[in-house]
């Protein structure tokens, strides 16, 4: 759930289930009765696909700096590809499945670059493959369908050749010169060193050395693997770690700053306020 944009803590949606604890390695999701709010979701190494289970609702949406007003049915699909952002305002309560695929499966086929760049957002259309396999999804948390991990990774996986189907456009880059990509073992050992030196800064060059890359290069690399930065990575990583130290009220902000590799609390704040919308001191009181 620290993987999330936090949408069940956030803005006290009324939770349905999930698939915490669940064993699920290809996905995470929920269902919930979301209220009206106002947030920002951050950039992610995952890729976010909403399903309205309930509608018409009024969302505007606000990317890149252009504003969306829309109207969405029941069935309409959101989808946020790993490495963009989004402020969304929900006008009105929405029942809702969401599912967060892991990048992995939009991996290229035979060597081939990651197909996260060419995927646009969707904001709110309809397609009834992904209606039916997202209900799938979530009726196996809330339902009698089967909730194991070799149930719904084939799902996870159909609905990510779906997107692609349906929203690929190839970047325009010359021919030959997409980057490779960084493999499991690489990305692997990045998180381990992140997650063991997160009190400390960590420099880029760690990073690409981890991996026997030029600085340049690794930046390539891991940005065609996840969808986002080296430094976006791990200040995801540092706010995931804040979220879990700050349960423990023994732990003082300063600390948690500190712990997390923030240089100062003021520092602390304002990048979880960006991340999570609400300061340090109020997601501990609300939860």
């Amino acid at each position: 759930m620290q993987e999330t944009h936090g949408i069940l803590s956030r803005f006290q949606a009324e939770f349905r289930g999930s698939s915490e604890g669940l064993g699920w390695s290809s996905a995470y999701a929920s269902v919930q009765r979301e209220r009206p709010f106002d947030g920002h979701f951050h950039a992610l190494s995952d890729n976010l696909m909403v399903l309205h289970r309930g509608g018409p609702v009024d969302i505007t949406y606000v990317m890149d700096g252009k504003s969306v007003a829309r109207q969405i049915p029941r069935g309409g699909v959101f989808f946020l590809p790993a490495g963009h952002a989004c402020n969304v305002v929900l006008h009105e309560a929405l029942e809702s499945t969401h599912i967060y695929l892991r990048s992995d499966l939009f991996a290229g086929r035979d060597g081939a670059p990651s197909l996260i760049g060419g995927l646009a957002p969707m904001l709110g259309d309809q397609d009834a493959v992904l209606e039916h396999l997202a209900a799938a999804i979530g009726d196996s948390i809330t339902s009698s369908l089967p909730a194991s991990s070799l149930f719904v990774d084939p799902i996870a996986q159909a609905i990510a050749n779906r997107f692609v189907a349906i929203n690929f456009h190839k970047p325009s880059v010359e021919a030959g010169k997409h980057p490779n990509l960084l493999s499991n073992r690489q990305m692997a050992r990045i998180r381990e060193f992140v997650d063991t030196n997160l009190d400390t800064d960590i420099r880029l060059d760690q990073l690409a050395e981890l991996c026997g890359r030029s600085t340049e290069y690794f930046v390539r690399l891991f940005k065609a693997t996840s969808g986002i930065s080296p430094y976006q990575y791990v200040l995801n990583l540092r706010i995931e770690r804040a979220r879990a130290l700050l349960a423990d009220e023994t732990h003082s902000l300063a600390d948690i700053a500190l712990a997390c590799g923030f240089s100062h609390q003021e520092h602390f704040t304002r990048m979880f306020r960006r991340f999570t919308g609400v300061t340090p001191g109020r997601y501990r009181r609300s939860h």
